[in-house]
């Protein structure tokens, strides 16, 4: 499993636990760590997509607002929520990572994690977020590369 991805599982069951439980980051870290017994780097990418999501969430729930054509973000489930706005803080946060990893490690996360739907849905959320965040992100279907 490379580093990114046990960091983003990691940072995704934090942030979906701090949620749940209405607990902090400190609070809900030693008990993940036992759990995942994640790597040291696993584990420092973890906690940091997780502090970022933390600190950008007004901003995050702006972008989502904004680009939830139809649907209203305080309905999301939570799961799909913290998938979002973990792969938002990273598309701001993480420059050196390509946009294109950051959506389908999101894609993959929510098939895995969330509803046969999620995958579309998180994509559908994200492909334009990507494009105002960074301007960079894959063409849409049928334009050139």
């Amino acid at each position: 499993m490379s580093t990114q991805r046990g960091g983003r599982e990691l940072a995704l069951h934090l942030l979906y636990q701090m949620e749940v439980r209405s607990e902090t980051l400190d609070q809900i870290l030693p008990e993940a760590i036992e759990f995942f017994q994640p790597s040291p780097d696993d584990r420092a990418y973890a906690v940091r997509l997780t502090e970022y999501a933390l600190e950008d969430r007004a901003s995050s729930e702006e972008l989502l607002a904004k680009n939830a054509t139809n649907w209203d973000p305080t309905r999301f489930a939570v799961l799909d929520l913290c998938i979002l706005r973990l792969a938002i803080a990273e598309l701001c946060r993480v420059p050196e990572m390509p946009s294109n990893k950051i959506l389908n490690e999101a894609i993959e996360l929510a098939k895995s994690y969330s509803t046969p739907k999620s995958g579309g849905f998180v994509n559908g959320l994200l492909d334009p977020i990507a494009r105002i965040v960074r301007g960079d992100i894959r063409p849409k279907q049928g334009e050139s590369a």
